[in-house]
């Protein structure tokens, strides 16, 4: 059995997006590893094995509890990663998987932001190695809309914790803000460059 472990991020050079935010966006984190690490003490206990039903067991709620934890915890992780505020003009490989996909940046941004809009949960650039391209998806929720086979690039978080303190219910204000700092080192790296 292995816990996960809590990260830390240097929000130090984030802009527009307060530090109040951020703290507070990361303890919602930790909450989520707490979560997962309950789950997994559940999970690792057999005696959750002797109900398997469907409609309701022990079970199943620790099993949808694990993968909308997880998930979260991998997400936030990723998030936090790529929005530094250092790094953020775009170059190297990033700039041509962006450029070669979508046209441009503007583009990819107007279409990032577009998702964002539209989603309650989170916007992922990702690769799919099962097709070998690279696509936008969204989220409504840490486990759902997941395209397996894929490799996240760029993670936006758009839940509301995310923004709310700083701009209210002006998430297009935050995607702008977000867009201000990102990491492209990161992002290259992530690349494997």
């Amino acid at each position: 059995m292995k816990f996960i472990e809590t990260k830390t991020f240097n929000f130090a050079n984030v802009k527009d997006i307060s530090s109040s935010q951020l703290n507070q966006h990361f303890i919602i984190y930790t909450r989520y590893i707490s979560a997962t690490n309950k789950a997994i003490i559940e999970l690792s206990n057999n005696t959750v094995y002797e109900n398997c039903n469907m409609n309701f067991s022990n079970l199943w709620c620790a099993l949808v509890t694990h993968s909308f934890n997880l998930d979260a915890v991998k997400l936030h992780e990723l998030y936090f990663e790529n929005m530094t505020g250092l790094n953020n003009k775009i170059y190297g490989k990033i700039n041509d998987v962006i450029t070669q996909c979508f046209g441009s940046y503007n583009n990819f941004k107007d279409k990032f932001k577009c998702i964002g809009l539209t989603m309650r949960g989170w916007v992922v650039l990702c690769y799919d190695s099962f097709i070998n391209d690279y696509y936008i998806y969204g989220q409504d929720s840490h486990n759902t809309e997941i395209i397996m086979n894929t490799y996240p690039i760029i993670v936006m978080d758009v839940y509301e914790h995310a923004y709310m303190i700083d701009f209210g219910i002006d998430k297009g204000a935050y995607i702008d803000a977000f867009f201000n700092n990102l990491d492209f080192k990161v992002l290259n790296n992530r690349l494997g460059i």
